[in-house]
């Protein structure tokens, strides 16, 4: 069986005057998707995938290395999550779910566009199912911890 490797990282953390802040690019990629989209967001982590290939494009010699971005909103009573291709000038929203019916929603125009490596169905509840279940993986960090991290 082959199964899908990843890592996740929590990319917002509270400043020394518990502001949040988070690197300049995921945080204005997810301001702009919030902008457009109207889905609020308070998480937002970056996912590697251990195939280099998932959910990237050939570029000259190599690959094009775009951001994979998790946005997410956690409520008092659910978790709305989002996977997002930030592909430098705009970005590919791939699906969404809710963890209150974890019904994962592929969108229609990451299901149109062609990549290296596709995730399929499968693999993207995988994902998700994993988010849900380790939530902790998308909250917000103390600036200390995430500074050691990096």
């Amino acid at each position: 069986m082959n199964t899908l490797k990843f890592s996740v990282q929590s990319l917002l953390s509270f400043g020394a005057d518990q502001s949040i802040t988070g690197p300049m690019s995921p945080v204005l990629f997810a301001k702009e998707v919030a902008e457009k989209t109207g889905h609020k967001f308070n998480r937002l982590a970056r996912i590697w995938f251990r195939n280099e290939k998932i959910l990237q494009n050939h570029e000259a010699d190599g690959l094009t290395g775009h951001d994979l971005l998790i946005i997410a909103h956690q409520y008092d009573d659910d978790l709305w999550i989002s996977l997002w291709i930030d592909n430098g000038i705009s970005g590919t929203p791939v699906a969404m779910a809710f963890n209150s019916d974890r019904e994962i929603v592929l969108t229609p125009i990451y299901q149109r566009k062609e990549y290296v490596k596709k995730l399929d169905q499968q693999q993207l509840k995988n994902v998700f199912d994993y988010l849900f279940d380790h939530p902790e993986e998308l909250d917000i960090v103390p600036f200390e911890r995430y500074s050691k991290r990096a």
